[in-house]
């Protein structure tokens, strides 16, 4: 019985003392975590476990004075800024202290379970001047590393047609961007700073995704796209894009674009040198079976150039794909050679002999007489067209003529010179209009100019040619 009172005693003892033991431990770290941050305690990024405040502050010191700063920027160009280039240099804190004080030392038991992490401002002060010199020094300012921006553009490709050309970010660094986060990065010891990330590089102000160029692209796309066919009987003129793209100014800054109406029109001054036969000399295969040449007359395809330009220009701005004839001031029979086709007047003022020929078939021939040589009333040749039918007309009563001469049949071609029966001759043909002819006309038998009357039409072609 004596020897388990004595086992308890023991017992008890061992107890107490490790329980003083126990206490007396957990106090010291008590005691000791008053001027001491607790276990995993992190404090900007530095494990500050069983540090005082000044310890701390003396690590915050040594980091600050071997801190750098390294800058990435594009084409894997570096840069660093040390502590030592700006004068940097820790100061006191006193946010250390009071994170210190404000710490519960009696939790200190908790701390060995559950990490604290605290930020406090880095109490750090640099010469700005310095820190501004050391910027402009920077290799990202040098010549020969820097290439500026380029702006999306619009541009004619040969073999592709009008292409978006893709802006280019280039490695020009805006430095009043760089300066401020340069700043803010040394203030927060951070220690790199990415260009790139940061958006220091001076950008290009247009991108391929700029709203305004897609629409001037859009705009461009369409008049390059636009195919118009100029038809002149079986021969063609194709306007697209190959021809277009000369014609269409892109102003890139502006964000415009415009077809030069200078250019449309020496375009269409082409077409109408190359199509128009107004005015031109014609060799043909006269009804005698000779070669003549007949210049001047007012008949033959004649372009209005003005209003064709415009019509061009308007069907290029809006794409459109088409077959057309030119707008013309005049029209011929045919584009074919000769232009007057299949019905015509053939008038030949040497032989004095007329043929008419209708869709290719010989209505009538016949002599006839033409303007007085002698007293200077030639009828001039040239191609014409029959300006009008009339019957029973009185000729000269239009005009400021000397003479009224009444007539049944009334085809007039080149002013006040037309076909007309003569009833008041007898012989025609020879050389009757050297001393003889008349005022310019072609005086016909009554017969024959009923008959071509009977069948002929406005505007039927009349050549009048020497062979």
């Amino acid at each position: 019985m004596k020897k388990e009172t004595n086992l308890r005693k023991i017992l008890l003892c061992t107890l107490f003392i490790s329980l003083a033991a126990i206490f007396l431990a957990y106090l010291g770290f008590v005691i000791y975590f008053s001027n001491h941050f607790l276990f995993h305690t992190e404090i900007n990024g530095i494990d500050a476990t069983g540090m005082t405040a000044q310890q701390l502050e003396d690590a915050f010191a040594k980091e600050v004075d071997d801190y750098s700063l390294t800058i990435q920027g594009r084409n894997d160009l570096t840069d660093t800024i040390s502590a030592s280039d700006i004068s940097m240099k820790y100061t006191t804190n006193k946010e250390i202290h009071d994170l210190l004080k404000k710490q519960n030392q009696f939790l200190w038991i908790g701390s060995v379970f559950h990490a604290t992490k605290k930020d406090v401002t880095h109490c750090i002060s640099f010469d700005e001047d310095q820190l501004k010199v050391r910027c402009d020094s920077l290799a990202f300012f040098k010549k020969e590393n820097i290439t500026k921006p380029k702006n999306a553009t619009i541009a004619y490709l040969k073999g592709q047609g009008y292409c978006l050309i893709s802006e280019k970010a280039g490695t020009k660094v805006n430095k009043k961007a760089l300066q401020k986060n340069v700043k803010e990065a040394i203030l927060t010891l951070e220690p790199s700073l990415s260009l790139e990330r940061s958006k220091c590089y001076v950008k290009p102000t247009i991108t391929v995704e700029t709203p305004k160029l897609k629409k001037l692209y859009a705009k461009i796309q369409r008049y390059s796209n636009a195919k118009i066919t100029y038809t002149f009987g079986s021969k063609k003129a194709v306007v697209d894009s190959s021809k277009i793209h000369n014609w269409i100014t892109v102003d890139n800054k502006k964000m415009k674009a415009n077809i030069n109406k200078d250019k449309v029109r020496s375009y269409i001054d082409t077409l109408a040198s190359t199509h128009n036969t107004y005015g031109r000399n014609r060799t043909f295969t006269c009804s005698t079976g000779k070669k003549a040449t007949v210049s001047g007359g007012d008949y033959g395809w004649l372009m209005d150039r003005e209003k064709e330009t415009d019509s061009l220009i308007r069907l290029i701005q809006k794409g459109a794909k088409k077959k057309k004839q030119p707008t013309y001031l005049q029209t011929a029979a045919s584009h074919g050679t000769p232009d007057w086709g299949n019905t015509y007047v053939e008038i030949n003022l040497s032989q004095q002999h007329l043929w008419y020929y209708k869709n290719k078939k010989l209505i009538i021939d016949s002599d006839f007489v033409s303007g007085n040589i002698s007293k200077g009333y030639n009828t001039p040749q040239g191609v014409y067209s029959i300006m009008y039918l009339e019957r029973n007309a009185i000729l000269g009563a239009r005009s400021n003529a000397d003479y009224r001469t009444p007539v049944s049949y009334w085809m007039p071609f080149n002013g006040g010179i037309g076909m007309h029966d003569a009833t008041w001759r007898s012989k025609f043909g020879g050389s009757i209009y050297l001393t003889n002819g008349s005022h310019g006309c072609i005086n016909l038998p009554k017969a024959v100019a009923a008959t071509i009357f009977a069948n002929i039409s406005s505007k039927t072609p009349v050549i009048c040619y020497f062979n």
